[in-house]
């Protein structure tokens, strides 16, 4: 039998999303495709009620808190977070599969353990928890945003997920990702474009697009994402959530759908986007308390360590990486952030010079696609559908080029070299902790023109930890940010990025920012990220 028309499993697919969104949770009056800021629509539109809004108010570790403590239901909880995220999938579209009876069924189940036991399952007892489209859950569709895999059911659960699962939480959704998954954006065939809550004229950010969108319109408290190039950071940032990247071999990656088994020239690594630093600890606690690497051989035996917030504290700061200038409201939260910094006793702020940061790029999008891209395009190719512009230009050169392995050696050499070099240089300045960067040369960006990943991919190919949070500074089209006479500077990415800035364009983009650790220091980078936030909030 002939495969169907790409485009009918699109219609058929858009008919299954809508169907899960029971009647009483569609809106009456969706907002117009003109309104870009759809933040205020849980609040007006009366699909939730005053108690349900304030519960998806809350951080992760708040609600874990309430849940133990019997103060709020699973049932509650989920209920108030099923709602929101069917709001968020009406406005947004960033919702793959939606399976709320199944996760209320389940919340209950969870509060009758509680009640008759007065113990919890484990240590995220009740709490809704959403998944990225990529990383499986039994029975559930996997389609890495491909209309050939519309219907692509796991047979088991991703290792990560099986984690979660053990302890607790309540699976309710998947999220939406981009075609091929190397996109900084949210776009597929299969699924269509999700949009920033914050602006709807603004990408989500990708690959874990989806995921960035539903926590940053709080229809989750915390969701599970992968980066290989940026793919959480970009996303967290461009809806002002906190999403990190530890390096690689802390967190389980086994039983995902990434179309490229074998490629280990670039590391990938799962994590959650979250409201709060103390989320992403607790997440890190859980996973290391399980012993990932007795599920999955390439685990490290680390646990997770956590680190007290330093007495002092050196940063390095810097808001330009020599290749691509950020635009001028990132550079203005730097100077503001570093000013602030600067008034405490008990840091000490210094200007940091990136090393090579072109080199280290050009490296990591060499090592994306060493079979010339061949596996992209033939899943492409297998239902017929178009391969879409941001598509085009990842898979051609530099990113994709089809190798000899004598010429993969090569080229990993190549990496193995620059990291040295690059570990030597911070060595040559051994007082800095953490750095402090831009996420992105854009908060985030115009649909379709997310084409300069060196602020995340670096660190991707350095394999150093790195996490976006919100400085809780959004665009504003009022605000003086100078730079107007900047001069882009003659390569393909910087005169493109400033051709794109336009400061009205951006109204109400959150801004963002990088915090890096040298490579296994991941909970120094988070403890430095308590310091700051603790400096932050007594300024």
């Amino acid at each position: 039998m002939p495969p169907r028309p790409w485009q009918k499993v699109v219609r058929e697919t858009d008919a299954r999303r809508a169907s899960s969104i029971p009647a009483e949770w569609r809106l009456q009056t969706p907002p117009q495709d003109g309104k870009a800021n759809v933040m205020h629509v849980p609040y007006t539109c009366g699909i939730m009620t005053p108690p349900e809004l304030a519960l998806t108010e809350q951080d992760a570790t708040s609600l874990l808190e309430k849940l133990a403590a019997g103060t709020v239901t699973s049932y509650e909880v989920t209920l108030a977070f099923c709602k929101r995220a069917a709001i968020a999938q009406q406005v947004v579209n960033c919702l793959t599969e939606m399976f709320f009876e199944e996760a209320l069924e389940r919340a209950r189940e969870l509060d009758e353990i509680l009640a008759s036991t007065g113990k919890v399952v484990g240590p995220y007892h009740g709490l809704p928890f959403s998944i990225k489209d990529q990383i499986n859950i039994k029975g559930k569709r996997s389609t890495s945003g491909f209309v050939s895999r519309a219907d692509a059911i796991a047979e088991e659960d991703a290792a990560t997920v099986r984690i979660l699962r053990q302890s607790g939480a309540v699976f309710y959704c998947k999220t939406t990702t981009c075609q091929t998954m190397m996109h900084l954006e949210g776009h597929s065939n299969l699924h269509g474009r999700t949009l920033n809550p914050f602006n709807r004229r603004l990408t989500c950010g990708g690959s874990s697009g989806g995921e960035g969108a539903l926590v940053g319109f709080l229809g989750s408290p915390i969701g599970l994402g992968a980066d290989g190039g940026g793919s959480i950071r970009s996303p967290a940032a461009n809806q002002g959530v906190y999403g990190m990247k530890t390096t690689s071999g802390r967190v389980p990656t086994a039983n995902g759908t990434r179309p490229m088994y074998g490629c280990e020239s670039f590391p990938v690594v799962v994590g959650p986007l979250c409201r709060s630093a103390r989320d992403f600890e607790y997440f890190q606690t859980v996973m290391s308390d399980n012993e990932p690497w007795r599920i999955q051989p390439a685990m490290l035996p680390i646990p997770w360590r956590h680190a007290p917030t330093p007495a002092a504290l050196t940063i390095g700061v810097f808001h330009d990486d020599g290749v691509c200038r950020p635009h001028p409201p990132i550079t203005w939260a730097i100077r503001s952030l570093r000013d602030r910094l600067k008034q405490s006793p008990s840091i000490k702020v210094v200007e940091w010079s990136p090393y090579r940061h072109d080199k280290g790029y050009d490296i990591i999008r060499r090592l994306f696609f060493e079979e010339g891209g061949a596996t992209m395009r033939k899943i492409i190719d297998e239902s017929g559908e178009p391969s879409l512009p941001l598509t085009d230009w990842v898979l051609k050169k530099p990113h994709a080029d089809r190798r000899t392995i004598e010429e993969s050696w090569a080229l990993n050499v190549e990496r193995e070299e620059y990291r040295k070099e690059y570990l030597e240089h911070w060595n040559a300045h051994s007082e800095v902790d953490v750095l402090l960067c831009p996420v992105g040369p854009s908060v985030a960006p115009k649909h379709d023109t997310a084409r300069y990943w060196g602020y995340t991919a670096v660190f991707n190919c350095l394999d150093w930890p790195a996490v976006s949070f919100p400085t809780g500074h959004f665009v504003s089209a009022d605000e003086e940010y100078g730079e107007e006479d900047y001069k882009p500077r003659d390569n393909e990415f910087d005169a493109y990025n400033w051709s794109t800035w336009s400061q009205n364009d951006f109204e109400g983009a959150p801004i963002s920012l990088q915090l890096v650790g040298r490579k296994w220091e991941c909970e120094k980078t988070m403890a430095a990220l308590r310091k700051i936030e603790d400096v932050l909030k007594s300024s």
